[in-house]
């Protein structure tokens, strides 16, 4: 069980992220402003005996900002345009959104 309210999870947000990320829900047609913080996570993969290394952007944001959030949904970071390719609830009401850049 979280210990956090809604109220201090977007105050973390807000220190932190970007404060006018917007979200755009494809199939409701509808955008929202929202709070996201942008991270860039490092990842290796191994293909054959070769390593590819790269970065995967992953927005941090409240679940309660995009409730009804789905793959190929858009966010926009800093003027990036972003679509959503995975959706992971952490179940204690924040959600990550793996991106690819549009």
């Amino acid at each position: 069980m979280a210990v956090e309210d809604d109220a201090m999870r977007l105050e973390f947000l807000e220190d932190w992220g970007d404060t006018a990320a917007s979200f755009g829900d494809t199939s409701a047609g509808s955008t929202a402003t929202i709070t996201a913080l942008l991270s860039k996570a490092y990842f290796a993969e191994s293909i054959g005996d070769q390593t590819v290394e790269s970065s995967q952007p992953v927005a941090l944001v409240r679940t309660s900002d995009v409730p009804s959030v789905i793959q190929g949904d858009t966010l926009s970071i800093s003027s990036v345009g972003y679509t959503i390719i995975e959706v992971m609830p952490d179940n204690e009401s924040m959600t990550k959104l793996r991106l690819r850049i549009s």
